[in-house]
């Protein structure tokens, strides 16, 4: 009998709680006149269905009910207040009809959810995206798997920008540890892992990356229905029924970030600074790679105007290898195959090597760099197994190939000097696959 009364009391507080704010509290103008008939907990009390009596014509009770449901989550944050319960649970609004008719309007609402999320992404403008932020409170803030430079330093300067607009309420997380040369950071250290679950946030940010698959088992926090924004510069739409900024003229997506701290008309602090500086200065290989622009090199040189310490920082980011790592180098290195009269080369790296030389999932990231530097070499590639029928593929190019088209085909992306992709099948299997994929391409057989 517990079981059953403690649903019923709280259901009992909750009309009481609603009552009053629909009375005194709510100033929707959409809202016309209603009145709480009764409200039915879930078993697990997380959930509150409220039936309220609608007056008026029929424009009017669509109009009230509409008001109602975009008025839940405020509702539910004032009751909060006042219920003393381990959850506040999430309110649901429904005419007070007979239960047929309102299962009816879920399957609607739940049409309307299935329709939209088959939208393509909306494009926003700077402008757009700065609302988005203002009107949301609770964010949830996520990069893609095995985050880079770039993934790393734009959350971190999305972090800052959120914070130097007034919200509090941040989440950080990667599906993927924090590499070691990020962690000094400002704010590395409160990047959470794809097992901590986030709060009820209103605003999910994937940052560079406009894919929900692109962000490993944080897609499982990615709740259907709620709003996401994407910002991003890879050549890749993004993910249907959301929306945000994604331009691939952008040599990092820590580029778009800067101009939208100016857009925001927020001052770029320093701690921002080695945040962008760091996703800018990784995703263009110190300014060596064919993306960098005009435009980064005038957002870097704004970014150095804070007295951040760049001979450390690149220090760190292409100087300095542990044993580990060289350990690794000097392995893949030993592996490296040529292709086609030299012009790809490919090596392979497996989890067995990283447990033999005791080295890290990130002690892995730009040894591809070492045989891309060969100068007949137009495509290099780096297989790296990991886990079991599953293999990982990184791509370099020159100007003379796109990696993120020749790519696209197996479900990858990126962009046309560097991309990466996904196989579902074995090493050696993946590398036959592929190869012989690339020599179709480039017009030569073995």
């Amino acid at each position: 009998m517990k079981f059953k009364g403690r649903p019923v009391r709280v259901a009992a507080l909750i009309k009481e709680e609603v009552a009053k704010l629909l009375t005194n509290g709510l100033k929707d103008p959409r809202i016309g006149f209603v009145s709480v008939m009764a409200v039915r907990m879930s078993k697990d009390l997380h959930y509150a269905n409220v039936y309220v009596s609608l007056f008026g014509t029929e424009a009017e009770r669509k109009s009230s009910i509409i008001g109602l449901q975009r008025s839940a989550g405020w509702i539910r944050g004032e009751m909060g207040k006042y219920l003393h319960t381990r959850v506040t649970p999430k309110i649901r609004f429904f005419p007070d009809d007979t239960l047929d008719k309102v299962y009816q309007l879920e399957e609607v609402f739940d049409e309307i959810h299935a329709e939209q999320r088959q939208q393509p992404m909306f494009q926003l403008s700077f402008e757009e995206v700065l609302a988005t932020l203002r009107e949301r409170n609770i964010f949830y803030l996520v990069c893609h798997e095995n985050p880079d430079g770039d993934a790393i330093g734009t959350m971190l300067a999305m972090r800052l920008l959120l914070q130097a607009m007034g919200k509090t309420n941040i989440t950080c997380a990667a599906a993927d540890p924090v590499p070691l040369m990020y962690q000094e950071l400002p704010g590395a250290k409160t990047i959470k892992n794809a097992g901590t679950v986030p709060p009820d946030y209103d605003l999910a940010i994937l940052l560079d990356c406009g894919r929900y698959d692109r962000i490993g088992a944080l897609a499982e926090h990615i709740t259907a229905g709620k709003r996401a924004l994407i910002i991003d510069h890879h050549l890749e739409s993004g993910e249907p029924g959301t929306s945000g900024f994604v331009d691939p003229s952008y040599a990092s997506t820590g580029e778009i970030m800067a101009e939208l701290f100016d857009a925001a008309e927020v001052p770029i602090s320093q701690d921002a600074a080695l945040c962008l500086y760091t996703a800018v200065v990784t995703d263009t290989g110190c300014f060596r790679f064919s993306n960098t622009s005009e435009r980064t090199h005038h957002i870097a040189g704004r970014l150095l105007e804070t007295g951040i310490d760049t001979h450390v920082w690149n220090k760190k980011f292409f100087s300095d290898m542990n044993r580990r790592k060289f350990e690794l180098l000097r392995l893949a290195l030993s592996r490296v195959v040529f292709h086609a009269d030299a012009h790809i080369a490919l090596s392979w790296v497996t989890a067995e090597d990283l447990e033999e030389l005791n080295a890290r999932k990130e002690d892995v990231e730009a040894l591809i760099n070492y045989w891309q530097n060969v100068d007949s070499v137009n495509v290099a590639i780096l297989f790296k197994s990991f886990e079991s029928d599953t293999t990982r593929v990184s791509f370099r190019s020159d100007a003379s190939f796109d990696s993120a088209a020749f790519l696209r085909r197996f479900g990858g992306g990126g962009h046309a000097p560097a991309a990466g992709a996904t196989l579902d099948m074995p090493l050696e299997e993946a590398k036959e696959v592929l190869l012989k994929a690339l020599l179709e391409e480039f017009e030569i057989s073995n």
